[in-house]
């Protein structure tokens, strides 16, 4: 379940506090004290949650030999919604108040035989949610890199502040939820650029909207927490840059790449005027709607990449504004002898593909934060706006 097999998916979150260095009985021993168990007394609550064990919807036991792999506690959050359908509310009704008005004279149902009326189907709906008749479970598994204070869940948005306010009510600790932008300020800030990462503002690479001086909106980052989100866009158009006019190689130092977009590439107007554009194929960079899409004033918004590594090959979805990775495929461990081998090795691929990826939004950072972004955004407007190119072979 989760990260020991199979493909992933998740968001990364920076554990902020006196974190622990290791994990011990302690830490276990606090999930097990906030594990979700479900009351039989009284109406439950619309949603519920709580900590999960993580082999199943009900494990609510936690111990180093199914919970601890490499320095890192793999479990789950559990998020119970017990809410009736408005469909079902309105037929209860319907013929609670059909069968009191066949008991009338006129036909028709009295006020007060409503009142009464609403106050028997509201009896019924709550013995239904008693009985957990609609009641609905969902798990979101969890990696907890205790050694690089860093927490991995594939969870949506709208069940973010559950996993917040539990993790920090359980181990007095906070989650920063690391997006481009907030990544970007972290790796600046640690360089003594913090001013520089203040001072980043949009780029414009193409021309023809209002004035020749304004600036992109990205309508998407106004709407979200983080304004410089941004980044995460020019970021992977950074990379289809400099993996398509350095035959798909990325130098980043000592974690040097090979970059390759492939099946399918999402664009959006950065100037919310031109739309979006969805491509499918092989290599959707190479397809001449690409080039044309980034002329409209359109970036790139996900992606489908093979990143080649020092340590192997990952393939993966991204997206650049959340720095989320979907169906990431980890190479393969053929000398594991057992499953926790297994595991330990996929944890220890895991790190070395976001070391990696990191060094790539490092490398495009050190560029987009100097004196030398002008001159690299020249070229990138020369290269969009190219009528040949040379073609990129797979």
């Amino acid at each position: 379940m989760g990260f020991a097999t199979g493909s992933i998916s998740f968001r990364r979150f920076a554990v902020v506090g006196e974190h622990p260095d290791a994990v011990d009985q302690n830490l276990l021993d606090k999930l097990a004290e906030h594990a979700l168990r479900v009351s039989e007394i009284g109406v439950p609550e619309a949603v519920e949650y709580g900590w999960s064990g993580g082999r199943h919807l009900l494990d609510g036991k936690f111990s180093f030999e199914n919970n601890v792999f490499a320095d890192a506690l793999h479990f789950a959050l559990r998020i119970d919604t017990n809410k009736v359908p408005s469909e079902i509310k309105r037929a209860y009704a319907a013929i609670e108040e059909e069968a009191v008005a066949a008991t009338n004279p006129s036909g028709f149902i009295s006020k007060n035989q409503k009142r009464d009326v609403k106050e028997v189907v509201r009896q019924k709906l709550d013995d239904e949610l008693r009985s957990g008749r609609f009641r609905r479970s969902k798990l979101f598994p969890i990696l907890w890199d205790v050694q690089n204070q860093m927490l991995y869940c594939a969870i949506s948005t709208s069940a973010i502040e559950h996993l917040l306010e539990l993790f920090e009510r359980t181990f007095g600790l906070s989650l920063m939820p690391l997006s481009a932008g907030s990544l970007a300020l972290r790796m600046l800030e640690h360089k003594s650029k913090r001013r520089d990462y203040e001072d980043l503002r949009p780029s414009r690479f193409v021309h023809g909207y209002e004035s020749e001086d304004a600036s992109p909106e990205y309508p998407w980052v106004l709407k979200g927490p983080e304004p410089k989100d941004f980044l995460g866009n020019e970021f992977l158009l950074w990379l289809w840059h400099e993996a398509q006019t350095n035959d798909g190689a990325v130098a980043t130092g000592s974690h040097d790449a090979s970059v390759l977009f492939e099946r399918s590439l999402e664009l959006e107007c950065a100037f919310g005027q031109s739309g979006k554009a969805t491509l499918r194929s092989t290599v959707p960079t190479l397809m001449p709607e690409a080039k044309a899409a980034l002329r409209t004033g359109k970036v790139p918004r996900k992606a489908g990449l093979t990143l080649g590594l020092k340590v192997g090959q990952f393939t993966l979805g991204f997206n650049p504004e959340s720095l989320a990775v979907t169906g990431l495929k980890l190479t393969e461990i053929e000398d594991a002898e057992t499953p926790r081998a297994l595991f330990e090795g996929r944890i220890g691929l895991l790190r070395d593909f976001l070391m990696g990826l990191d060094a790539l939004y490092e490398s495009f950072l050190k560029c987009r934060a100097s004196a030398r972004w002008e001159g690299y955004m020249e070229q990138l407007r020369i290269w969009i706006h190219a009528k040949k190119e040379a073609v990129l072979m797979a």
